[in-house]
């Protein structure tokens, strides 16, 4: 089963996030790409990660382009993105996808 990450603002994940994922975010500054890196740190490179955030419309994202340059960079070979066209609620929760909530 892949490793599912959220890599976007912590109030977004609180509030809904697909079930079993770690909050690992968000990668936009230099501090959220640390944490990512920790997340990450005992990870084989072989594990599938699918990595999503939802915060806003897919081609504003300020998050996932860098996360995914950065797990790429730490040499993970089986990395997926999560195409979220407008946001979480309105591309998962409001389409009746299973949520969790809160960490």
């Amino acid at each position: 089963q892949p490793l599912s990450i959220h890599v976007g603002f912590p109030l977004l994940f609180d509030q809904a996030h697909i079930p079993g994922s770690e909050y690992c975010g968000p990668t936009m500054r230099p501090q959220g790409i640390e944490q990512l890196k920790k997340c990450v740190a005992q990870v084989p490179h072989s594990k599938q990660i699918v990595i999503y955030c939802g915060c806003c419309p897919w081609s504003e994202c300020p998050n996932i382009r860098p996360a995914f340059e950065a797990l790429s960079k730490m040499g993970f070979t089986h990395l997926k993105v999560l195409y979220i066209a407008q946001n979480f609620g309105v591309d998962w929760v409001k389409k009746g996808f299973p949520v969790a909530k809160g960490r």
